[in-house]
């Protein structure tokens, strides 16, 4: 098992947020790390033509090529995420996306294979290559279920593993 995302309260800071409001629309969204949890929260508004709110880090590390698996530990308040992956450092680029459902004020673990991604830009899917996880250089979470309200994710470490050995 390989941290892909460690999580300490030091880099609270290295996350970004990027809302709708870059295109006129109001939501907005906070991440804080406390006792190695972080938890994105904040408000999804569909005013203005609004309606998503996201956070996301950058990847410096090399990832082995036998890692074919990312688990997340997640904690939500019963609405659907998407999990993004991007293979380059631009923040207005195509990411890989899976989504996955939350249980309220439950930590659930996701495991999602690299095939399981689908490339999209601004909501459309795009013809892309299949994600390596060898090139991820980016990881993040966005909301966008068309759902009005407050939202919480709390998650901890993101982690890559090798189906083959860790079960």
């Amino acid at each position: 098992m390989t941290p892909l995302v460690t999580l300490s309260e030091q880099q609270s800071t290295d996350w970004k947020l990027i809302n709708d409001t870059v295109m006129g629309g109001v939501s907005n969204g906070l991440l804080d790390i406390s006792a190695d949890i972080a938890t994105f929260s904040g408000h999804l508004s569909l005013e203005q033509n609004g309606g998503f709110a996201s956070t996301r880090i950058s990847i410096s590390q090399v990832i082995p090529s036998e890692l074919n698996l990312i688990r997340i530990h997640v904690k939500g308040d019963g609405r659907t995420y998407q999990l993004r992956l991007r293979t380059d450092d631009s923040w207005d680029s195509f990411s890989y996306s899976h989504p996955f459902k939350t249980e309220r004020e439950r930590w659930v673990s996701i495991e999602f294979k690299a095939e399981d991604f689908i490339p999209v830009y601004r909501g459309r899917t795009l013809d892309a290559p299949q994600l390596n996880y060898a090139d991820i250089k980016q990881v993040g979470f966005l909301l966008a279920d068309k759902q009005a309200g407050d939202f919480a994710l709390s998650f901890k470490n993101i982690e890559l593993i090798d189906s083959n050995r860790d079960k």
